[in-house]
């Protein structure tokens, strides 16, 4: 499929999530295709979806913190062109929104299929520790991916040194702002890891800009809708706000349409994590700055291999395998979605 037409559809599911927000709490039921570009047929927060090898007997499940996050459909598009070249079948379950005692719900339905390999992103380290001891006491390989829970008996973790990250978009904004001004950050979920990690790397950084005021730090809980409310309300409170850092993939298209609703494109600038359909839009329309890209796509098929590595007996080679990021500007942007990351 060209890239205009994978970019159309993502922009679509962007905008069914918008809407889908408040959508049901019923676990999702999984759909198969064979297809390496299939996307969600509906919107993501009502159903995850199944790819590969539908006759092997060789499963792995992923158990990302929602559905409801654009940023999950690259995640869910590598597992699937990496199932699909190993052979194997893969499966991407979630919440329908970021909630953790729905996540461990599915992660012990999910242990009692025996899987081959088990991947999760926590919502919440500490409601996962549990379910990850007991997969391990079945014999199932458990690592973490995306977010790290690093007291527990996961093997290994896959994905983003989310401090240094931090700092890395700590110092995006500080150049997009000229190293002066008040700064509000759109957090996800309180309790997830890797977005306190990426809080704790931007405020590192911003010990090197004493002009740089933080002024409010507020979760979304990874919603569209409330990062979008959150951001009105801090521009109301902050007339003279200079930007928002969007620390998961809600933050920068709420922060983004915020201002563009205010006619501030450019005026307040906008800096964070991911690079989802909204937040494309929002930056070729001159009111996102800088977009950290932690390479949704390779990381999660960095995942899958290592849980098949694990599944034939392998050990892994590190127990923290950083996946990097990458930043993208408004001159690199078309160059950047001509590939998958």
């Amino acid at each position: 499929m060209k890239r205009i037409v994978i970019l159309g559809v993502l922009s679509l599911l962007a905008m069914l999530t918008l809407v889908a927000c408040g959508g049901t709490t019923a676990e999702p039921t999984a759909t198969t295709t064979g297809s390496t570009n299939a996307q969600p047929a509906a919107p993501a927060a009502a159903q995850s979806g199944a790819a590969g090898n539908t006759s092997s007997s060789e499963l792995y499940v992923f158990l990302p913190k929602s559905l409801d996050n654009p940023y999950w459909v690259a995640c869910q598009k590598g597992m699937s062109a990496e199932a699909t070249k190993l052979g194997v079948r893969a499966e991407f379950l979630g919440p329908d929104t970021a909630d953790a005692a729905k996540q461990v719900a599915i992660f012990e339905s999910v242990i009692a299929r025996k899987p081959a390999g088990i991947a999760v992103s926590p919502n919440d380290p500490g409601t996962v520790k549990d379910s990850i001891a007991k997969a391990r006491a079945a014999g199932i390989p458990v690592i973490s991916w995306d977010a790290d829970a690093p007291d527990s008996q996961r093997i290994a973790y896959v994905g983003t040194d989310n401090v240094a990250a931090g700092k890395t978009a700590g110092d995006e904004l500080a150049n997009a702002i000229n190293k002066k001004g008040k700064v509000a950050i759109l957090t996800g979920s309180l309790t997830a890891l890797n977005a306190n990690q990426r809080v704790e790397g931007f405020k590192d950084a911003m010990k090197n800009y004493p002009d740089i005021q933080i002024v409010a730090t507020e979760p979304t809980e990874d919603s569209l809708a409330t990062a979008l409310s959150k951001a009105e309300t801090l521009m109301q409170a902050n007339p003279d706000l200079a930007a928002f850092y969007g620390v998961t993939g809600s933050g920068v298209p709420g922060a983004g349409n915020a201002v563009k609703q205010a006619n501030k494109c450019g005026t307040i600038k906008v800096v964070g994590f991911d690079v989802v359909p909204q937040g494309i839009d929002l930056m070729k329309a001159g009111c996102v700055q800088a977009l950290i890209s932690q390479r949704p796509f390779g990381m999660t098929v960095k995942a899958l291999d290592l849980l098949q590595d694990l599944h034939n007996g392998k050990q892994a080679s590190s127990t923290n395998i950083d996946t990097g990021v990458e930043v993208v500007h408004p001159d690199t942007l078309d160059k950047y979605l001509t590939t998958d990351h």
